[in-house]
């Protein structure tokens, strides 16, 4: 539990350290794409000496490879890239609790995909997730938006994202390692966007405090948030891990109130809670295998 609670408040804290790093005129590219390619050949190297063959295998099967691009391309990239926009378009707490709502989505998802009708349980959290977005968006004053119009459509991206983050990697995740898989995945989205933005081209000239941030974005909210999520995996039960990252948006409302001077009135933090506590219900009721994180 420590494990997979500690790794969803480091990809909470590495939240503001992003949107610290953003109002600092830190190109989102250039912090993205580096993050990536470290971060993912660091998570290779770690894979590669704890067991070679799972790090090789998916490279043995074509449709592994397809599967694999796909969600390279459509799941960790499309996702970092619209999460990190929405952190610099709003901040870190409101991009954290509108991504928050994926499992939502995933939960709709589902019920199409299986021509399923949703369980009466399923409308309850489905209307409690859409009033507690109402209240973070309108802090309370429904008739008009807290946030701005772009916020709140990056915001919307980034859950659809998420979710596709989850449901486009199910197949990989029941046949290969979920480190391997995270890993290649980050090497090959970094190297594309490296290719596209090299991050020794132009880069931005970094203080030490906006060094510190990048540093707790690349190894705390990276690599070591990555090892712990997926080891955690082994000792509890994936409900369980879903309950424990309600401690992501904790982490991010709490660092950016300490260190981004973040201000929340009672309404978002109403919102917020509802969004919670219905993702939580969910994990209960809906007991599903979580996929990497971001």
């Amino acid at each position: 539990m420590f494990l997979a609670g500690g790794a969803a408040c480091l990809w909470g804290v590495s939240g503001p350290c992003s949107q610290y790093l953003f109002l600092h005129h830190v190109d989102l590219l250039w912090l993205i794409g580096s993050k990536m390619l470290f971060g993912g050949l660091v998570l290779g190297l770690y894979c590669l000496v704890r067991d070679r063959h799972a790090l090789m295998a998916v490279w043995h099967s074509r449709k592994a490879v397809v599967h694999l691009l796909l969600f390279t391309i459509f799941g960790m990239v499309t996702m970092q890239l619209i999460y990190f926009q929405t952190v610099a378009v709003s901040n870190a707490a409101t991009a954290t609790i509108m991504q928050y709502l994926a499992p939502i989505l995933i939960l709709a998802w589902v019920a199409v995909s299986t021509r399923t009708w949703p369980r009466r349980a399923d409308f309850v959290t489905i209307g409690l997730a859409m009033l507690g977005t109402l209240l973070v968006v309108t802090k309370g004053q429904i008739t008009q938006l807290a946030i701005s119009p772009r916020a709140l459509w990056w915001g919307l991206l980034a859950a659809v994202a998420a979710a596709g983050y989850t449901l486009i990697p199910r197949w990989l995740l029941a046949h290969y390692s979920g480190i391997a898989v995270s890993a290649w995945s980050m090497l090959l989205g970094g190297l594309g966007l490296t290719a596209y933005r090299p991050f020794w081209t132009d880069a931005p000239q970094l203080t030490h405090w906006m060094w510190v941030a990048y540093a707790f974005v690349l190894v705390f909210g990276t690599i070591f948030a990555y090892a712990m999520y997926l080891i955690s995996l082994r000792y509890i039960a994936p409900t369980v891990v879903g309950l424990l990252d309600a401690f992501e948006p904790l982490g991010a409302v709490v660092a950016g109130v300490l260190f981004m001077h973040l201000q929340l009135d009672f309404w978002e933090v109403v919102g917020g809670l509802i969004i919670l506590v219905t993702v939580g219900l969910m994990s209960v009721l809906t007991p599903q295998t979580p996929a990497p994180h971001e």
